[in-house]
């Protein structure tokens, strides 16, 4: 990732090479790697299939069993909290499986003390998301 400072680089990279899937995700990543507000970020969502150990249980509705969800990002913030992050297309915001992972993650991460936050992809591509957390879904 050239262009990144020794500070930027020190935020992240537990893997040699990300592998973002939109526009959106890589802008988010951008985003919460050159922030201020930022201590560390990590891409959790490229970590798929047991590869990582960051997983929410879910029920899928469509399916009627338990499934695992990955969320996108996990963001250690400078003021020692953290945050699970999930960048979603705009067209599936509002779709019936994304809202069952999203209030699974929501309960995961209120009674583990982190903040769940889903953005859509045209806020991350059209607003700096750190600047106002009001903004997320």
């Amino acid at each position: 990732y050239p262009g990144f400072t020794l500070e930027q680089l020190k935020k992240s990279f537990h893997a040699d090479t990300y592998c973002f899937d939109s526009i959106p995700e890589k802008e988010c990543f951008m985003q919460y790697i050159t922030s201020g507000k930022v201590a560390e970020v990590y891409f959790t969502g490229m970590f798929t299939s047991n590869q990582g150990d960051l997983s929410v249980h879910y029920y899928d509705p469509e399916s009627g069993r338990i499934r695992q969800y990955y969320p996108d990002f996990l963001a250690k913030m400078m003021d020692g909290s953290y945050q699970l992050i999930e960048v979603k297309g705009d067209n599936k915001i509002d779709d019936t499986v994304v809202k069952a992972k999203q209030a699974a993650a929501e309960e995961m991460a209120v009674a583990s003390g982190v903040k769940y936050l889903m953005y859509a992809g045209s806020q991350v591509v059209s607003t700096h998301i750190l600047d106002d957390d009001s903004a997320s879904m």
